[in-house]
């Protein structure tokens, strides 16, 4: 189950208010079932009580309920000060436009239909619940020559949970944006040094920026203004004076759409990731397909590295990763020549420097993905030693990325105890002397110490799939 949680590691909580018994319990055990922490509210008296005394990240509302309907419950709670953040969701069995536009005139985030898909109203709620997230610790840039706008807007946006900061004119602004990071920038329209328009044009045009929606203000309702500015890259205009709920209802809707937006690029940016992943596997099962006997050896080497992961402590997470690098390790590899990978002597001194070459030609394939920097500092470093001796760089000591060194001594191990076209395999108990040997000279004591103990445990035993098995 997807449990979703809130900021401090709590299921989300959500106040459910319905007059009707049976709307109630169906509500509750969904969103239970779906990993949330519900209280119910019998009407809109007793869930106004209820909201005002307790802690809650979402409300469901009925509309038609006794003693007080859903539309005047929503007003309400956006009204008083502890419950005006909270997301509020109308729920009717009346679809009719202007019962909607009502919930939405007086707050509501979103509208469901008791007649709708139970499944697609609680990915709704998820939807809800996520895009409040994205708001809150938001960052706002606020650049206007008003000193007492600056503070009016850094007080009241800061009390919504935004991180905001202020600047007196666009050219400022400009200036602070590399380092801020703003998610949101909210500019006057007339200022000195540089005035909004041309702040707003400026940002369109550096890529970095581009994708910053700003928000013009200005005391001037000019209808051709307005186009002008959202053609030059103005997410929105806001013509002063303006109430602070105006504003907090501007802002989001924008980052409600950006949440949308930001979703659908990390799921393509993910796909693209897994696709990347699997063509780098493939090379790795044609890297091993050249020799009989190093097949399997990456898929060995990380789960013996896991086995060290687990005994220092790593979470899951971490462990995943720790496999995906030990599988990955010796990618460099495809760039090492068959008469060399096969040799079945020892190799000279010219055979030796092209192999060592292999940890260095990985940086071609991985270095352009940035996601997957921490595999290549790995595949570049598991052959550095603890003692300063090892290769490219020659690193020493804790200079070696650790997961480095925890695939160098999954690899120590996994070598002699297979065989190699120059040599037979060794017994596991050789394997683990020529370790313990090589602690604090060519292995890190950490890891090795860690190995020993997962060694122990298990024997050296490790449960290798089936495609990997050699003979």
């Amino acid at each position: 189950m997807n449990t979703p949680f809130r900021s401090e590691d709590r299921p989300a909580r959500i106040l459910v208010v319905d007059d009707s018994k049976s709307v109630r319990f169906a509500l509750q055990t969904n969103l239970v079932e779906a990993g949330f922490e519900v209280v119910l509210g019998v009407d809109g008296e007793d869930g106004l009580k209820r909201a005002l005394h307790g802690d809650f990240d979402l409300i469901v509302t009925d509309v038609d309920m006794p003693k007080m309907d859903g539309i005047e419950l929503c007003s309400r709670l956006k009204a008083e000060f502890k419950t005006s953040h909270i997301p509020i969701i109308v729920l009717s069995t009346r679809d009719s436009d202007k019962q909607v536009e009502d919930g939405f005139r007086v707050g509501a985030d979103a509208y469901l239909s008791k007649a709708g898909d139970m499944q697609e109203n609680i990915g709704r709620i998820r939807d809800v619940l996520q895009a409040r997230s994205f708001l809150t610790g938001s960052r706002i840039l606020v650049a206007d020559d008003s000193s007492s706008i600056r503070l009016f807007l850094k007080a009241e946006l800061s009390n919504e949970g935004f991180i905001v900061e202020t600047v007196a004119d666009g050219k400022q602004a400009l200036e602070r944006v590399p380092d801020f990071k703003p998610d949101l920038i909210i500019s006057d329209l007339m200022m000195p040094e540089m005035d909004g328009s041309d702040l707003c044009r400026a940002l369109k045009k550096d890529e970095r920026f581009s994708r910053i929606p700003v928000i013009i203000m200005s005391t001037l309702s000019d209808k051709p203004l307005m186009r002008r500015l959202m053609r030059e890259g103005a997410a929105t205009f806001l013509v002063k004076p303006f109430s602070v709920a105006q504003l907090s209802i501007v802002i989001e809707e924008i980052f409600s759409s950006n949440f949308r937006l930001l979703l659908e690029e990390k799921e393509r940016l993910q796909m693209e990731h897994e696709l990347t992943l699997a063509a780098i596997a493939s090379l790795v099962q044609a890297l091993e397909a050249r020799d009989s006997l190093t097949r399997g050896h990456s898929e060995r080497v990380a789960l013996i590295a896991v086995g060290i992961g687990e005994e220092l402590g790593y979470d899951q997470s971490e462990l995943d990763r720790l496999l995906l690098i030990g599988r990955l390790h010796d990618l460099g590899k495809i760039g090492v020549r068959d008469d060399v990978l096969l040799k079945e002597s020892r190799l000279d001194a010219t055979e030796f420097e092209h192999v060592k070459a292999h940890s260095s030609m990985v940086a071609d394939i991985l270095r352009p993905i940035e996601s997957l920097h921490d595999i290549l500092e790995v595949t570049l470093s598991h052959h550095e030693r603890w003692d300063g001796k090892g290769y490219p760089d020659g690193l020493k000591g804790e200079d070696i990325p650790f997961k480095a060194r925890i695939i160098s001594v999954a690899d120590v191990f996994e070598a002699v105890t297979s065989e190699r076209p120059y040599r037979d395999s060794m017994p596991k108990r050789v394997a683990v002397d020529i370790i313990r040997e090589e602690r604090g000279k060519q292995l890190c004591p950490t890891c090795v110490d860690a190995f020993l103990r997962w060694y122990e445990r298990t024997g050296g035993e490790i449960d290798l799939p089936d495609e990997f098995q050699q003979g």
